[in-house]
């Protein structure tokens, strides 16, 4: 998880600088997101750091959940 958030925020602010308007999401499989950003410390990330996430079942190659980005004090 540390090194596909750090690369998340890496592309994230490297995008505002060159196009402001694109959004950059995180693709997880439905299996990290259940193992990893349902845990105490996957929310915390998912709730503090400006996150979007989208959840693919790899098996029936499909979307899951969109997750938008969510901002400090807000549920």
């Amino acid at each position: 998880m540390e090194q596909a958030i750090g690369q998340y925020v890496l592309y994230r602010l490297l995008l505002q600088r060159v196009d402001p308007t694109r959004k950059v999401y995180l693709a997880v499989t439905n299996l990290v997101y259940d193992q990893l950003f349902s845990e105490p410390i996957g929310e915390v990330v998912i709730s503090d750091l400006p996150l979007q996430l989208v959840v693919i079942d790899i098996e029936n190659v499909e979307v899951i959940q969109w997750i938008p980005a969510q901002t400090i004090g807000t549920s």
